[in-house]
C-alpha cells in the first residue's frame, strides 16, 4: 500500500496524463474531425470542470437534456477517440479497458469456450459484469451479441467516433435497463468534413503477434450546406501466440497442495499430470502403469518430482500444451449516414452500419478423457505384446498435432439500419427515431471427438483375421467388417505411441465441430420532446419526456453432423446405445427461440434551487422511469441529484438512484437439457444417481439495484485549468440471477428451512407430499437453474484531475490522472453462505477478483510540428484467494506498471498529416504468475496471470493519419 501511496502522490501532478492528446485535439478540434464539442470537453473529462468549457452546450450522456457536462450531478467521464488511440492504437475497446473504472473486461487474453464469444472485447464497469453495463452508440442501444446480454464492442464503427461518455453511476432512469454499474455511450462526430485516411502495422519485441490497421473516411455537405454525407470503413487484424511463446508459459506453473494449513498450497513449474502421458498409458491389467514409448512398444512411465493429487514436476506426464495466450482478431466496420435539413426547424437523417468481429484461439490438446477401454486384440498391437496386456485394458493418450488441438472459433456479424427526425418549435427540442438492428454469432468449437467415430476407430482388426480367420494385413475398422456400412467412412486410429501426424484420416474422422448459432434482432422506436417548462427564482426549470418501444428476439440454431446420439452398432467397447451423447469431450446449447417486448416511459427535470446567491448556486436533477416487461412484468426506476456551488471553482454533487439490469432472453428460456447424476438427498436419505436438468427459469425478475454518489468537483481560479474531482460510489444489488444447482447441499437445506415452500423447492419434483420423509419420497427430478437469490455489494472512491498548460507560445503540456479505489465487491451467491469478498483478490472464481486500487495516468507535451505522449498503468497487489481460510505459502500477486509512450511527427502546420511510432508496454514489464484454486492438482491451460495484465509485452506501432 505504501508503494501505491508513493505511486499516487507522484501521479497526482503526473496522474492526469491523458488530456495532453487532448491539448493538440484542441488546437485542431475544427480541422480534423473532432467536430462540434468543445476541445475542452473532446479531451478531458466532465468531472474536471473546466472553466472554459462553459462556453458550448453540449449534450452529455448521463442526462437527456440538453446541458453542459459540467453541471451533472452523475460522474461522467469523457475521453476523446483521438486520444484514446494516439496511447493504444490497437483499438478503442482496448484503450478503454486501460481506465480504472473497468476491471476484468474480456477481450483477446480471455480464454474462450464452446458456447459463447468470450475473446471478445466485452467492457465490464467495477468488475461486476459485462451484462451490467449499457453500451450505446450515439445514445442508443445496441443489441446484444452474447447470451448474458452483454455487446461485443469490436463491433462498433471507430473511424467517425468523436468521443466517449462513461458514466460511472446508476444510469437506468435516464437510458433503460441493464445501466446498473453505468452507460458507455460511443458518440460520433455527424459533422465530419473531408476525407481521412489511416494505416498502420504492429509487432511485439518477440516478432509475434502482428497486427495492422487501415481505414478511411469522408464527409461532405451539399445543397447549401443543408445536407450531410459521410460514410467510412475499417479493417483490424491481429494474430494471437501461444503461451509456449513466452517465458511464463512454457514454466507450465500449477499449484500444488490442498490449502490447508498443514499442506499449503505452493507455486511449482514444470507441473505434468502424473498419470496419462502424451503417447498413451495403460491403467489396468498386468502392464498398468506403463506407458507406450514408441509404436507398439511399452515401457516405464517416467515420474517427475511427486506433488500430491496426480500431480508431478517434470516427468512423461500431461501438460496443457500450445493452448493460446491471446486469440487472434480481425474486425471490419463501414458506416454511412446522411442527414438534411427539410425547414430551419426540422431535420431528417438516416444511418446505417455493418460490423463483423472474427476470434481464434486453440483450447488444449484432445485428450481421451474419461479413459477409454481398448481389447488386446487390436490390430495395431504387435503380438507378442498381447498376451501380456492379459485382456481388454483401460488407456487414455493425449493427441498434440497442431492440426488437431480443440479450438474455438466465434464470428459475430452485426447491422444496424436507423433513421430519425429532430427538430424544434420555440424552446422545446424533439425527436423520433427508428432502429431495426441484428448481431449474429457463430460460436464453434473445433476439433472434439466425435464419440460413436472415436470409439469404432479404436476398434481396429484386421480384415482376413475377422472375415476367415486368416490375416491379410489390411487393418480397418472391426465394426464395418461385423456390421457393413454401420460406419462410413471410419478409418482405424493407433494410437500407441504413434506420432498423430502420421494419421491425419484418422484424426480427421474421429474430430468434429459443434457451433450454435445464436441471432439477436432489435426493433426500437423512440421518441423525446425536451426544454424549458417555466422560469422560478433561481432560473429556467427544464424537463425531458421520453417513451420507448423495442423487441428483442433471441433465436439459436446447433449445428452437428449427425445424430444426437452415439450409433453404436458393431462396437465392443466404450459405447452404450442410445444414452452416449453424439460428442465425446464436447457439449452444446439446445436450440430454442424467443422475444420480449419492452415499453417505457421517463420523465426527467433540472430544477435550479439558488442563482448567484450568498450561498452559491444549486440545483437538483430527478427522473424516473417506469418500464413493462412482457416477460416479467413492471419496474419503476428512479434518480435523485443534486449539485451545490458555494463559491466559484467548487462545486458538491451527489445522486441517489434505483437501477435494473432485466433477465437476458436465455436466463429466461434456456432449454431443458437432461443428464443422470450422482445425488444425496438430505430429505430422505436416498443416495444415487437421479434425473437432472439444466433450464431457464421465466420466473425470473429484474436484478435492482441502490446506488449512491458523492463528490466534489474543484477548478480553483488561481491556478488556470487544472481541476480535481473526487467521488464516493455505493452500489448494493439484490434479487442477482446466479445458478443454483438442486444437487448441493447447502440448496437442500435452504428448502429444509422453508419446510417445502419457497423458490429453492421447486427445484426439486418428489412423488409424494414434503412432510413424506420415506426413501419412496426421493426426488424424480432434480433442477440446475437460475434464481433470483443473490446480493452483491461494492464502493469506492473514483478520482480525477486535468491540467493543460502553455509552454511558450505555441506548445502545451496537459496532465490528467485517474485513480479507482473500490477495496469491496462482495457477493453472497445463495443465502446462508458465506460473502464472496473479491475486493483485492486475483481469484478468478465466481465473477472475479479485482484489485484495490488503479491508476491511470497520460501526459502530452504537444508542439507545432511534434508531439508526445506518455500514459502510466498501475493496479495494486492482490491476494490469492477471496476465501481466507485457504492457506497459501506463496506471496501476494505483486501490483505491476506499464508504460506506453506514443511519438507523432506533423508533416503540416494544421497537424492534419502525421506520422507515428508507439510503443506499449516499453520495459516489457511481464505479468505477474497467478494461477487460479481451480487447477490445483491440474496443469493449467490458460496463461498464468490475471484478466488485465499485459501477457503481449513490448509492443510496436508504426504509422500514419492523413486527412484531406
Amino acid at each position: 500500500m505504501v508503494r501505491g501511496l508513493a505511486f499516487c502522490s507522484s501521479a497526482i501532478g503526473a496522474l492526469a496524463l491523458a488530456s495532453a492528446a487532448q491539448a493538440q485535439a484542441t488546437s485542431s478540434s475544427q480541422t480534423s474531425g473532432t467536430g462540434d464539442v468543445p476541445a475542452a470537453v473532446a479531451g478531458s473529462s466532465e468531472q474536471g470542470g473546466l472553466s472554459e468549457r462553459n462556453a458550448a452546450d453540449i449534450v452529455v450522456t448521463g442526462s437527456r437534456l440538453t446541458t453542459n457536462g459540467n453541471n451533472l450531478p452523475t460522474p461522467v467521464t469523457i475521453v476523446s477517440t483521438e486520444a484514446l488511440l494516439r496511447n493504444t492504437p490497437t483499438s478503442v475497446p482496448d484503450a478503454l479497458k486501460k481506465l480504472p473504472a473497468f476491471a476484468l473486461s474480456r477481450g483477446t487474453a480471455v480464454q474462450g469456450d464452446t458456447t459463447d464469444n468470450a475473446t471478445g472485447a466485452y467492457l465490464n464497469l467495477r468488475g461486476i459484469g459485462i451484462q451490467r453495463n449499457l453500451v450505446l452508440l450515439d445514445g442508443h442501444r445496441v443489441p446484444p451479441t452474447s447470451y448474458t446480454g452483454a455487446v461485443d464492442t469490436n463491433i462498433l464503427p471507430q473511424m467517425l467516433l468523436q468521443r466517449v461518455d462513461v458514466v460511472t453511476g446508476g444510469a437506468s432512469a435516464v437510458y433503460g435497463s441493464d445501466a446498473v454499474s453505468g452507460v458507455i455511450n460511443f458518440v460520433l462526430n455527424t459533422k465530419f468534413e473531408g476525407l481521412s485516411v489511416q494505416a498502420q502495422r504492429g509487432l511485439s519485441t518477440y516478432g509475434d503477434a502482428p497486427s495492422w490497421r487501415a481505414g478511411a473516411a469522408y464527409g461532405m455537405n451539399f445543397a447549401g450546406d443543408r445536407g450531410h454525407v459521410m460514410a467510412s470503413f475499417e479493417h483490424y487484424d491481429q494474430n494471437g501466440f501461444l503461451k509456449e511463446a513466452r517465458k511464463s508459459g512454457r514454466a507450465v506453473y500449477a499449484l500444488a497442495g490442498s490449502g490447508t494449513t498443514a499442506d499449503p498450497y505452493r507455486l511449482i513449474t514444470n507441473a505434468r499430470n502424473s498419470a496419462i502421458g502424451f503417447n498413451g498409458s495403460i491403467f489396468s491389467g498386468p502392464l498398468a502403469g506403463q506407458q507406450f514409448v514408441a509404436p507398439g512398444v511399452v515401457g516405464p512411465f517416467q515420474h517427475g518430482t511427486t506433488q500430491g493429487a496426480g500431480l508431478e514436476s517434470g516427468g512423461d506426464g500431461f501438460y496443457g500444451k500450445n493452448s493460446s495466450a491471446a486469440a487472434d482478431v480481425t474486425t471490419d466496420q463501414a458506416f454511412g449516414r446522411a442527414d438534411y435539413a427539410i425547414t430551419d426547424t426540422i431535420n431528417i437523417y438516416a444511418q446505417g452500419f455493418w460490423a463483423r468481429s472474427k476470434n481464434f484461439n486453440y483450447f488444449y490438446p484432445f485428450l481421451f478423457n474419461p479413459v477409454v477401454v481398448i481389447g488386446n486384440d487390436n490390430a495395431f498391437l504387435p503380438a507378442a505384446l498381447r498376451p501380456a496386456l492379459g485382456g481388454p485394458f483401460v488407456f487414455s493418450r493425449v493427441f498434440d498435432d497442431a492440426e488437431h488441438r480443440l479450438a474455438i472459433k466465434n464470428e459475430t456479424t452485426s447491422w444496424q439500419a436507423a433513421a430519425g427526425l429532430t427538430g424544434s418549435v420555440g424552446e422545446f427540442k424533439w425527436d423520433v427515431f427508428y432502429q431495426h438492428a441484428q448481431s449474429t454469432s457463430r460460436n464453434q468449437g473445433l476439433g472434439f471427438g466425435v464419440a460413436a467415430n472415436l470409439f469404432a476407430s479404436l476398434d481396429a482388426a484386421d480384415e482376413g483375421l475377422v472375415r476367415s480367420g486368416v490375416a491379410n494385413g489390411n487393418i480397418v475398422c472391426r465394426a464395418n467388417v461385423t456390421n457393413p456400412g454401420s460406419h462410413p467412412g471410419c478409418v482405424p486410429i493407433n494410437p500407441f505411441g504413434t506420432s498423430p501426424a502420421t494419421q491425419d484420416a484418422a484424426l480427421d474422422y474421429i474430430y468434429g465441430s459443434i457451433y450454435n448459432q445464436p441471432r439477436f434482432p432489435l426493433d426500437n422506436v423512440s421518441a423525446s420532446i425536451s426544454g424549458t417548462a417555466f422560469d422560478n427564482w433561481a432560473g429556467p426549470v427544464r424537463f425531458a419526456v421520453s417513451g420507448e418501444y423495442r423487441r428483442l428476439g433471441m433465436d439459436i440454431t446447433t449445428g452437428i453432423p449427425g445424430s444426437a446420439l452415439a450409433d453404436c452398432t458393431g462396437i465392443r467397447f466404450n459405447c452404450v446405445q442410445g444414452t452416449t451423447t453424439y460428442y465425446y469431450g464436447g457439449g452444446g446449447i439446445t436450440p430454442v427461440s424467443a422475444h420480449q417486448t419492452v415499453k417505457e416511459a421517463a420523465f426527467e427535470t433540472e430544477v435550479p434551487l439558488l442563482a448567484n446567491s450568498a450561498i452559491g448556486n444549486a440545483s437538483l436533477n430527478g427522473a424516473v422511469r417506469y418500464t413493462d416487461y412482457s416477460t416479467s412484468g413492471s419496474e419503476v426506476t428512479w434518480k435523485v441529484g443534486g449539485d451545490w456551488s458555494p463559491l466559484e471553482g467548487l462545486r458538491f454533487r451527489g445522486t441517489r438512484s434505483r437501477d435494473i439490469r432485466a433477465p437476458s432472453l436465455y436466463d429466461l428460456f434456456q432449454p431443458a437439457t437432461l443428464a443422470n447424476s450422482g445425488y444425496q438427498d438430505v430429505h430422505t436419505g436416498f443416495n444415487g444417481l437421479v434425473q437432472t436438468q439444466t433450464v431457464g427459469n421465466s420466473s425470473l425478475t429484474p436484478e435492482k439495484a441502490d446506488t449512491t454518489t458523492l463528490g466534489l468537483v474543484f477548478a480553483p481560479s488561481f491556478i488556470p485549468r487544472l481541476s480535481i474531482s473526487v467521488d464516493y460510489f455505493r452500489i448494493k444489488m439484490k434479487d442477482v440471477i446466479s445458478a443454483v444447482d438442486g444437487r448441493t447441499q447447502v440448496v437442500q437445506r435452504l428448502c429444509e428451512a422453508a419446510n417445502g415452500t419457497g423458490p429453492y423447492c421447486d427445484l426439486y419434483d418428489r412423488p409424494l407430499a414434503f412432510s413424506n420423509r420415506s426413501l419412496d419420497n426421493a426426488p424424480t427430478r432434480v433442477r440446475s437453474t437460475q434464481l433470483n437469490g443473490a446480493t452483491l455489494k461494492t464502493w469506492g472512491i473514483d478520482t480525477e484531475i486535468n491540467y493543460s498548460a502553455p509552454i511558450g507560445a505555441d506548445n502545451r503540456l496537459t496532465l490528467r490522472g485517474l485513480a479507482g479505489y473500490q477495496p469491496q465487491l462482495t457477493t453472497v451467491l445463495i443465502p446462508g453462505t458465506d460473502p464472496i469478498r473479491n475486493g483485492g483478490v486475483a481469484s478468478i472464481q465466481q465473477g472475479g477478483g479485482i484489485s484495490k486500487l488503479r491508476l491511470t495516468g497520460f501526459v502530452s507535451f504537444a508542439s507545432p510540428h511534434w508531439s508526445v505522449d506518455v500514459q502510466e498503468r498501475w493496479r495494486s497487489s492482490l491476494r490469492q484467494d477471496a476465501n481466507r481460510s485457504v492457506v497459501y505459502n506463496i506471496p501476494k500477486v505483486p501490483a505491476v506498471a506499464y508504460t506506453d509512450i506514443t511519438l507523432t511527427a506533423f508533416l503540416d502546420s494544421d497537424r492534419d498529416k502525421s506520422i507515428f511510432l508507439s510503443v506499449q508496454n516499453v520495459f516489457n514489464k511481464n505479468p505477474p504468475v497467478y494461477v487460479t484454486s481451480a487447477f490445483s492438482g491440474t496443469p493449467a491451460f490458460q496463461y498464468p496471470s490475471i484478466i488485465g495484465d499485459d501477457v503481449i509485452g513490448r509492443y510496436f506501432s508504426v504509422g500514419a493519419r492523413f486527412k484531406f
